[in-house]
């Protein structure tokens, strides 16, 4: 378990990225991801941030439900529960290395488009929202930076950003509930593991307190800005530890 210097960087990490998730509606393990490889192995990390932000989206999920249209995200939600387990096997088994590659390449290409409002014909098709569930949660679950794919979809059904986060939050909710039991099931939950997350979540309550102070002033147009920018650092932040092996 954390303790000492690491306990207290990892719990500055943790505010900043729930103050992240709180804002946006994801890029959690954008900012905690790089602090909390320093001290964990990298598949406790996975477990660990999944974890947290599926205890976050819940508290996101309180605040927003009354913005949530459940006929538009169940093609999410179920597209998420369905890649699920292959994530899981993945973080199990394989290396993820030219997965991280390509979502990385992927999402800074599309976010990049989504800047200067090119219409992404496929976003709209009936397909669209299963399809980036099911990578959103594949990438998530195997290793945790899935966000950015569902919030390039929402961004592209030019949705308010309270929809936006009401959307993202079921969708993290249903696919880190499985995955948990997934994770626990295939050994990757040990007490130390157990122990991480509890002493976390003071500092994720914190960050999506001071991110209740904010949230509520942002205009539409910073909203998307802003998802925009923590869609193309997430992305090139990935690329930067995979090629100089970080």
């Amino acid at each position: 378990m954390l303790t000492g210097f690491e306990l207290s960087f990892g719990l500055l990490a943790i505010v900043a990225s729930s103050f992240v998730i709180g804002t946006v509606g994801f890029g959690f393990a954008l900012v905690a991801a790089p602090v909390l490889l320093l001290y964990l192995e990298p598949q406790q990390v996975v477990v660990v941030i999944n974890s947290l932000i599926g205890l976050m989206m819940v508290l996101v999920l309180v605040r927003t439900w009354r913005h949530l249209e459940i006929r538009l995200a169940m093609g999410l939600v179920l597209g998420g529960m369905a890649a699920t387990p292959i994530g899981v096997l993945g973080l199990n088994s394989a290396s993820p290395g030219v997965l991280r590659v390509t979502i990385a390449i992927v999402i800074i290409f599309l976010a990049l488009v989504s800047l200067k409002n090119v219409q992404l014909p496929f976003t709209r098709t009936r397909m669209a929202g299963p399809s980036f569930g099911f990578l959103t949660s594949l990438a998530t679950t195997t290793i945790a930076i899935g966000g950015p794919i569902a919030a390039i979809y929402a961004v592209s059904q030019e949705w308010k950003p309270e929809r936006v986060r009401a959307t993202l939050a079921l969708l993290f909710i249903a696919s880190d509930i499985m995955a948990f039991a997934l994770y626990s099931a295939t050994g990757l939950v040990s007490r130390d593991t157990l122990a991480n997350i509890g002493v976390m979540i003071p500092g994720m309550i914190t960050g999506f307190g001071l991110a209740g102070l904010v949230v509520n002033r942002i205009n539409d147009r910073i909203f998307r800005h802003a998802m925009i920018a923590v869609i193309v650092v997430a992305g090139s932040a990935t690329l930067v530890r995979e090629f100089s092996g970080v």
